[in-house]
């Protein structure tokens, strides 16, 4: 195993590729086989049912950005924003690998895109993970102000991106 910093490019699987840092709070990406290659594009379904999954193209930034969107609307995660509270709204968001020029909005505010937390006390909310895999991901965040770690899973259907299940602990 490299040092910890140091980038790192592995193949789980033949046609996957996983990008990330060795720290454990980088966060890390998976993304969908290359579209140019066609022994390594997955077979899209052709199934024109709303609840059936696409599957297919590699995650765009706008597939980041509809999955993102949906986590910080997450009800789960809303019992411990407490966007009311002073320093906590705006929402903030860091992350290592967040999309460039990424914009979501939160309670009708647009959601802040930090460099991180200063200290565990600061309300930021720190994704540590997004894997999407074709009509798949999961994205994996912290909220150390409130002490919680979040797992959030999501499906992409005919209408687009919806959350499937989220499990929030506290730590």
């Amino acid at each position: 195993m490299p040092p910890p910093g140091d980038a790192t490019l592995t193949t789980p699987n033949p046609g996957e590729f996983r990008w990330g840092l060795a720290r454990g709070a980088a966060g890390f990406f998976r993304v969908a086989p290359d579209a140019a290659d066609p022994e390594a594009t997955p077979a899209k379904s052709d199934a024109p049912s709303g609840d059936k999954p696409v599957s297919g193209a590699p995650a765009t930034d706008a597939d980041v950005t509809a999955i993102l969107q949906l986590v910080v609307d997450d009800p789960e995660l809303d019992k411990y924003l407490h966007l009311g509270e002073p320093g906590r709204f705006p929402l903030q968001l860091a992350g290592e690998r967040l999309p460039s020029g990424l914009k979501l909005i939160k309670a009708t505010e647009p959601v802040k895109v930090v460099d991180g937390p200063k200290s565990k006390k600061d309300a930021v909310l720190v994704v540590t993970e997004i894997d999407v895999q074709g009509d798949k991901a999961t994205v994996r965040y912290r909220y150390d102000v409130e002490g919680i770690r979040g797992n959030v899973t999501l499906a992409k259907l005919a209408h687009g991106w919806e959350l499937k299940n989220s499990r929030l602990v506290e730590h």
